[in-house]
Parts: C-alpha cells; sequence; structure tokens
C-alpha cells in the first residue's frame, strides 16, 4: 500500500539550454514551456512520478537539447 506522498505528483522545474517553441508543449506531456530570464528555456508542471521524469529527460536528449538543471518545486 503506498503512502500519501508516494501517490502525490511532484512539480518540477526542468531547464534547458538554448530556446524551445511553446508548440512542443503537448509533446513535452502538458509542461508549461516559457523563456527562462538567461535565454534558456524552462519547461514546469506535475510529473507523476520517477518513471515519467525520465521520460522527459529522455525526450530532451532525444531532442539534442543540453540540460541544464532539475529542479522539484515546493508547493
Amino acid at each position: 500500500m503506498m503512502n500519501e506522498h508516494a501517490r502525490k505528483q511532484s512539480e518540477y522545474e526542468i531547464k534547458v539550454a538554448g530556446q524551445l517553441d511553446g508548440r512542443w508543449q503537448e509533446w513535452f506531456d502538458g509542461l508549461t514551456i516559457s523563456p527562462g530570464d538567461d535565454g534558456n528555456t524552462v519547461l514546469r508542471g506535475p510529473i507523476r512520478d520517477q518513471a515519467a521524469l525520465h521520460g522527459v529527460l529522455k525526450k530532451i536528449n532525444n531532442l539534442g537539447l543540453t540540460l541544464i538543471s532539475v529542479n522539484p518545486v515546493n508547493l
């Protein structure tokens, strides 16, 4: 039986180098895509579990994007 924490989705902020067009939002499972202040791109939103997080990171890798950071966001 899962505990309460395990059932909750976690929200993440993922930063990649360069500009990623907002049209990719659906491909990234609905994560919000926005330009960062530093010319990079920030993807943010709920990710259901570690497997889903790895899936997002794999998509970033498949696009040849440079991953800058992955941070959980406290709600």
